[in-house]
């Protein structure tokens, strides 16, 4: 103040404010398909292990057949 005027004084500013809200989104989004992801991998590995089962004709023989593979016998 100079003798008792007031300045006025605008100013820019380039900084963007945010409420977080977007991110909000975004984080729930991620996680969402990330446990999709998790679920489908899941459920691939169920299917494989099935089929291995009816391949090779019961639990027995897989866990024979693995032990085998995997002894080189």
């Amino acid at each position: 103040m100079k003798n008792g005027q007031m300045v006025k004084t605008r100013t820019k500013s380039s900084v963007l404010v945010t409420d977080g809200v977007g991110t909000d989104i975004m984080q729930g989004a991620v996680v969402g398909l990330g446990a999709m992801v998790a679920g489908l991998v899941g459920a691939w590995s169920v299917s494989c292990l099935v089929a291995g089962v009816i391949a090779a004709g019961g639990p027995i023989g897989l866990v024979t057949s693995w032990f085998g593979a995997v002894t080189g016998i």
